[in-house]
């Protein structure tokens, strides 16, 4: 007698290839769910530390002198703070809302200002004055950024460090 159908044992294997299958598309899924995750941890630590050299720069295009006095150099949280040739903006001074918090930054006394997003802390601020005796001002900035992870998930941890050097134009 022929019968059609399926034995017992075609029929476990047939599910077995499937669940392999479904396995492994699952956890394709997952894997590019975490990746997603870790681009986007990794892409607002970039673009955090973009904004932070942007303000810096800024700074020292529009400075005549580093206020070494009200400046915190060679330790972390450190602070910085800049003569400006414009008064409006005299000075200018960067440091952390506290330590391992936001970058934030203060013109001609008034109130602070984040500089960046409350995803990220920066961690390990120090300021370096390198000025010489030709110079108006030379500071070595160092800072370290992490994602603000509460969750505690590998996943969302990402960090970097970042090293500039920045000259106050001579003329």
């Amino acid at each position: 007698m022929n019968e059609r159908g399926f034995t017992l044992f075609e029929l476990l294997i047939y599910v077995g290839i499937v669940g392999l299958i479904l396995l492994t598309l699952g956890l394709s899924l997952i894997n590019l769910l975490y990746g997603r995750v870790k681009v986007r941890a990794i892409s607002e630590v970039l673009s955090n530390a973009r904004i932070i050299e942007q303000q810096l720069s800024d700074a020292v295009r529009h400075a005549e002198g580093i206020n070494v006095a009200t400046s915190t150099f060679d330790s972390d949280p450190g602070v910085l703070s800049f003569n400006m040739v414009n008064a409006q903006a005299d000075p200018t001074v960067f440091s952390l809302t506290s330590d391992n918090g936001s970058m934030q930054i203060s013109e001609a006394g008034t109130a602070n200002e984040s500089i960046t997003t409350d995803q990220i802390l920066v961690t390990n601020l120090v300021f370096h004055n390198l000025t010489g005796a030709g110079d108006i001002g030379v500071v070595q900035v160092e800072y370290t950024l992490q994602t603000n992870n509460p969750s505690g998930l590998k996943y969302y941890d990402y960090a970097e460090s970042f090293q500039t050097t920045l000259r106050i134009p001579l003329d």
